[in-house]
């Protein structure tokens, strides 16, 4: 399979603190990737450093063979790929279908019919076609996230990166948003994904990756990883999350 994202020496400090200190990962296309560890461990900066949202200090990024730099990098989001944060990012002004075709229409200039049908098929994809009308605020932390989703899908971007996307939530909501991740799983789409979720990990990565104090420390399969890990720090991470 080509390359999807490749990632060389990177770096990234913020004033005197170094958050990565010389990542390099290639993620094939189609892949999906999940990266684990503790907080401050540099996961969301890495992930977010892949489509621009942080500047690296050095080292080069590229997605589907273009590097993407701070000239091209609003360009290459809207090519390639689409995020999932944390906090659902939705407008809190806009019904559930406008924050759904916004970015179609605004930036990838599809037409307003093709942008909405569009919309109402990613909605039902993720359960919640009967919600089109609503305005965020009507709907529960799991129903909001699982918008965020949609949206994400709505771009047909080749590539998602979710950036811890249950941690707020309820614990029951986390379910459903996990259970729309693995229907998605299934398709040819290149996800990397920051979770805390190691069930999710196991079901749904091809490989995983252990992050602390900006480096990768270790990777393999989910076999590899909870059933054989090497690393003393991948042991010691495992054996406080997994009860």
């Amino acid at each position: 399979m080509p390359d999807m994202v490749k990632v060389e020496n990177l770096k990234k400090n913020f004033g005197d603190l170094e958050v990565l200190k010389d990542i390099s990962l290639t993620v094939k296309e189609g892949e999906k990737l999940v990266i684990i560890g503790p907080s401050g461990s540099g996961k969301s900066t890495f992930i977010r450093c892949i489509n621009y949202l942080e500047e690296p200090t050095s080292g080069t990024i590229t997605v589907a063979g273009t590097q993407v730099t701070k000239k091209n990098h609003l360009e290459m989001a809207k090519k390639y790929s689409s995020m999932v944060f944390q906090q659902f990012n939705l407008y809190p002004h806009l019904t559930v279908l406008e924050n759904l075709t916004l970015a179609p229409i605004k930036l990838q200039h599809v037409p307003k019919e093709e942008a909405v049908k569009n919309a109402i098929s990613c909605l039902e994809r993720v359960g919640l076609k009967d919600k089109a009308g609503n305005y965020p605020i009507q709907l529960s932390g799991g129903q909001q996230q699982r918008v965020a989703i949609a949206r994400a899908l709505c771009t047909k971007q080749p590539l998602i990166l979710f950036d811890e996307p249950t941690s707020a939530l309820d614990p029951e909501m986390v379910q459903e948003v996990l259970n729309v991740m693995v229907e998605l799983a299934k398709e040819n789409i290149t996800m990397i994904c920051v979770t805390h979720e190691m069930g999710f990990a196991r079901q749904v990565a091809d490989r995983v990756i252990f992050m602390d104090g900006g480096y990768i420390l270790e990777e393999g399969t989910p076999e590899h990883f909870f059933e054989a890990p090497e690393h003393e720090r991948t042991k010691a991470f495992l054996s406080k999350i997994l009860h």
